[in-house]
């Protein structure tokens, strides 16, 4: 059952990268048009919020795939120094307080995607519901990931 977890992430990791690298071109195509746009006058308006919608995207639908690689951002001046016994005790909480914190993050994600779900936003009506959904994606992988790392 691990294995096919783990077959699993890895296929998400891959994706999720995916995503983030054509979410990047698009971002970097996008600011080049408005760039474009602006001196020659074309008249094209809200070019950067659809970048910044992407580029929310991007940053959250990758935090899943760089937890599982284990590329995040981690201190671990704590940890290193303690015995064995309360590194591994360490260890198990502080996967605890991660998986309760995406938990939190999860639900609020999806409580906001709820609550906006005819909203848009006011200048180029972009669905308000797309900012909230790779919060929702990227940390229930991110969570997932901690869940498997508790598992021997």
């Amino acid at each position: 059952m691990l294995t096919r977890l783990d077959a699993g992430l890895d296929r998400l990791s891959r994706l999720a990268y995916g995503s983030a690298a054509v979410a990047l071109l698009a971002i970097l195509g996008l600011m080049l048009l408005r760039i474009a746009s602006r001196n020659l006058g074309w008249g094209l308006n809200g070019l950067q919020l659809y970048a910044q919608a992407l580029g929310v995207w991007m940053v959250f639908i990758v935090a899943g795939a760089l937890g599982w690689e284990q590329r995040h951002i981690e201190i671990d001046y704590l940890s290193s120094r303690l015995p064995e016994r309360a590194a591994r005790a360490h260890s198990l909480l502080v996967a605890v307080v991660n998986i309760c914190l995406c938990v939190f993050l999860v639900l609020g994600s999806l409580l906001a995607a709820q609550q906006y779900w005819r909203g848009t936003s006011p200048s180029v009506g972009i669905p308000l519901p797309l900012y909230f959904i790779p919060v929702g994606l990227g940390v229930t992988m991110l969570m997932i990931v901690y869940l498997r790392r508790m598992l021997p």
